[in-house]
């Protein structure tokens, strides 16, 4: 069968809420692009409200309704509350599809989803009964998609962690003297805030506040614009996430003309290269963390440069590039099929 140039779907995913979540935001920034790429697109969760906090294109619905609107597509993105699964086995769906998103690669997860040994909880045995089903596995960052290949076997993918950079991209802000550091806040123990904050109290050791100045956004209720121009006020962004799947935080950063200090990590791996784009230091190192700063500080061409760089890396990753690699992947799932 030959394949047409363009095919439109009806597009469904199964997440457990629509709040303020990274994973919230991939899902409706991609079916934001994939409506405008001519694809009908719902997004099923307990209550059905709207998404409120972002701009969402989207039909919301609750859960229910899945047992009665016959979709080309389901993608459950629900690793992180597997009793959602129940809904997307029952879906009357042609393709589905879980999305992973964050999880801790382990020996042990390797080898439940390899069969070789009972899962450690319901995500795995989710994921594991997922691919023995031939589902797509699909995750927001290449590190993810890699670790399912090199340890399964199973090809996963694509990869479609993003930004928006309409909204996140950088600012004019007026040169002086001072250096800012922003960060999160998080208190999350997986956002590794804890590592930010001591590097911070070594770095106000080493600095004076007329040299240099900190500020956060966690709590400040912004909205996605006051955000974009919280981080275009920065000039260095520290980040310690302990795991995640596709680090938001870093990446808008960087976006909007931050040169982040971040973590080791898979999450960062697509868009941070060390003394390229970002600096990279392991994780729980605050004392590394602060060094990296100190070094952007005191090398102000070096950290310009390293700007720059970021600037044009992170163009890669505008949701306009990446999600037509998912939209391919869905229709020719589709085509195979029939």
């Amino acid at each position: 069968m030959i394949r047409p140039q363009s095919t439109n779907l009806v597009i469904g995913w199964i997440i457990p809420t629509v709040g303020t979540f990274g994973a919230v935001r991939e899902m409706v920034e991609v079916s934001n692009v994939l409506i405008g790429l001519g694809h009908k697109v719902y997004i099923y969760h307990p209550d059905g409200q709207p998404c409120k906090w972002l701009k969402c294109l989207a039909t919301t619905r609750k859960l229910e309704h899945l047992l009665f609107e016959p979709l080309d597509v389901l993608i459950g993105i629900i690793d992180w509350q597997p009793e959602l699964y129940e809904y997307l086995l029952n879906a009357p769906a042609k393709i589905k599809a879980v999305c992973l998103l964050g999880f801790e690669p382990t020996e042990q997860m390797a080898r439940a989803l390899r069969g070789e040994e009972a899962p450690a909880d319901k995500a795995q045995k989710m994921i594991r009964d997922s691919i023995r089903k031939k589902f797509l596995i699909l995750a927001d960052s290449s590190w993810q998609i890699e670790w399912v290949r090199e340890n399964t076997g199973y090809m996963a993918g694509p990869a479609f962690g993003g930004i928006n950079l309409r909204m996140f991209h950088a600012q004019d802000h007026p040169e002086n003297n001072k250096i800012k550091i922003i960060y999160s806040g998080d208190p999350r123990e997986r956002k590794g805030t804890d590592t930010v904050e001591k590097a911070i109290e070594l770095l106000k050791k080493h600095f004076s506040s007329g040299q240099v100045e900190f500020d956060s956004y966690w709590g400040r209720k912004f909205s996605q614009e006051q955000l974009a121009d919280f981080y275009s006020s920065g000039d260095i962004f520290l980040d310690g996430h302990r795991r995640a799947g596709w680090c938001n935080p870093v990446a808008e950063a960087m976006a909007c003309g931050c040169v982040p200090v971040c973590t080791d990590i898979g999450a960062n791996r697509d868009f941070a290269v060390d003394f390229e784009t970002a600096m990279i230091v392991k994780t729980d190192e605050p004392y590394l963390m602060a060094a990296a700063a100190i070094f952007l500080i005191e090398q102000p061409i070096m950290r310009r440069k390293m700007r720059e760089r970021g600037l044009e890396k992170i163009k890669l990753f505008s949701y306009e590039k990446v999600v037509p690699f998912l939209e391919k992947t869905l229709v020719r799932a589709i085509y195979d099929q029939a």
